[in-house]
């Protein structure tokens, strides 16, 4: 799939990026810590017990940033498309898209 992704060309991956995590790539407070939950959640497939374990947070911590991230991003967890679009922004992003969504040199 990878080599796939590699025939996009950067600069859109950078636009999909902002525009799927933009509110998190913004250094407001807590951005960082949104964007890791995000990722966590997103590995745990879903799963909130999974995930507020590795976060080592409570369920009901977990349940608040996750409202606070849908509310962020101004999307919904439970749609399949808004998964899969978050998880591929994601992944573009830990490629090389820095936070002002310009490419890394790297």
């Amino acid at each position: 799939m990878t080599s796939l992704f590699d025939t996009i060309p950067r600069p859109v991956r950078s636009t999909f990026v902002r525009q799927k995590l933009g509110a998190l790539l913004q250094n407001g407070p807590y951005s960082r810590e949104l964007l890791w939950t995000l990722q966590v959640y997103l590995d745990s497939n879903g799963q909130v017990r999974e995930a507020a374990k590795r976060l080592y947070v409570h369920r009901n911590t977990l349940a608040y940033r996750l409202e606070r991230l849908q509310d962020l991003l101004g999307c919904d967890f439970k749609e399949l498309d808004t998964i899969i679009d978050l998880r591929l922004a994601l992944e573009f992003y830990h490629e090389g898209v820095d936070e002002e969504g310009r490419e890394d040199d790297a």
